[in-house]
């Protein structure tokens, strides 16, 4: 084999490599706003010998904590946060409607942050749009929100036919949702406002039901 042909072999299994890394662990925000360390503390998806989440914080459930222990490209991050109620805000679909947390009170909310640019959120886009498929909308209600124009989300949500709501916001949401490092990262809010699980990268469709159900 000549110099230039194992070199060629060389780059493309580098950048095989960096895809399925990058695929893994989910992509790092642009301008990452470096979040409290205590708030931020928690395992590596690979690290299945860390404490249960229960034994660090008694709002996570026995059920939370085994869907926890069994995550594969996923990480539980924000804890301080669970099981407390989460923050109002106002946001705007890409349709022009207008949308507040608070109105969904009585449902299970998903917040997804994401970027139409990060290849693990185009990955869990089917995974969501059969979720919304399976779960009545007054069951479940699915914001998924980037920092994006509006032009480039909705030409990803046509393309992509997402069924789900899709919303461009600029403005900087209260924490813990501006507290977050990278994308996909998805907020499981309970009926009652208080927050279940924050998962940063992408899940699968069957993680998240189980989450959504899970007491």
């Amino acid at each position: 084999m000549n110099k230039s042909k194992s070199a060629a072999i060389t780059e493309l299994v580098l950048v095989f490599c960096l895809s399925a890394c990058i695929a893994l662990v989910g992509c790092k925000k642009s301008s990452p706003a470096k979040a409290p360390a205590d708030k931020q503390s928690s395992p590596s998806p690979a690290d299945k010998t860390a404490a249960p989440a229960t034994a660090k914080n008694p709002a996570v459930s026995k059920a939370i904590d085994e869907i926890m222990a069994r995550r594969n490209s996923w990480n539980p991050i924000l804890m301080n946060y669970y099981g407390k109620e989460m923050p109002d805000f106002k946001v705007e679909d890409i349709n022009g409607k207008a949308h507040r947390l608070k109105d969904y009170r009585g449902k299970n909310v998903m917040v997804i942050m994401w970027a139409t640019w990060c290849q693990p959120c185009l990955q869990e886009i089917p995974h969501l749009i059969v979720l919304r498929e399976i779960m009545p909308a007054d069951k479940l209600a699915i914001l998924a929100i980037s920092n994006e124009a509006v032009s480039t989300i909705k030409a990803t949500a046509q393309s992509r036919n997402i069924n789900y709501t899709v919303i461009s916001n600029q403005s900087t949401l209260p924490e813990p949702f501006s507290s977050i490092r990278g994308y996909p990262t998805a907020f499981f809010i309970r009926p009652d406002g208080t927050l279940k699980l924050v998962v940063e990268g992408g899940s699968q469709l069957g993680e998240m039901k189980a989450i959504i159900l899970a007491e």
